[in-house]
């Protein structure tokens, strides 16, 4: 499964060592990380920080903060942080997904469902020609959001992080 999803570019792993040693990765990384919330409340926040998330000694889950117009607002990280002599190894895996859209895949396929079961019902196929490229264009147009977040999460990720 998850070579399917990284061949759709809908996760990605990483692997990159920093300079830094980890104590002082790990401080630069808590100013710019604030507390986790729904990402519906982006726009009531006034704290100007990079990253929504969480800070462990060892791990961290990020995902990125904007305000009017997310870029990339279902892509998160999640990284493992390991010390190699006065440097910083981390690993990373950036998903673009989260459950809202689950949510909005799992809504879609239940109208489809019915009304493709309405269409055998009632012996219009003909409808079909309308209503599925409809279907498939909500479809795609999740699937490319999350593709898009997760390429812009992981330049964002490499410029914030290897400073």
């Amino acid at each position: 499964m998850n070579r399917i999803l990284e061949t759709f570019g809908l996760k990605k792993h990483l692997n990159w060592t920093l300079k830094k040693n980890k104590s002082d990765f790990i401080k630069m990384l808590e100013t710019k990380v604030k507390p986790n919330r729904l990402f519906f409340f982006d726009i009531f926040d006034s704290e100007q920080k990079e990253f929504y998330g969480i800070v462990n000694e060892n791990d961290f889950w990020l995902r990125k903060s904007d305000r009017l117009i997310p870029n990339c607002p279902w892509a998160s990280a999640t990284g493992i942080m390991k010390t190699e002599s006065n440097k910083t190894t981390i690993e990373l895996k950036i998903k673009g997904w989260n459950w809202f859209i689950i949510l909005w895949i799992c809504f879609m396929t239940i109208i489809f469902g019915l009304a493709l079961s309405d269409v055998i019902k009632t012996n219009q196929f003909g409808i079909l020609v309308v209503f599925a490229p409809i279907f498939l264009m909500f479809y795609l147009f999740a699937l490319f959001k999350m593709r898009q977040g997760v390429k812009r999460f992981e330049k964002y990720l490499k410029a914030e992080l290897n400073e």
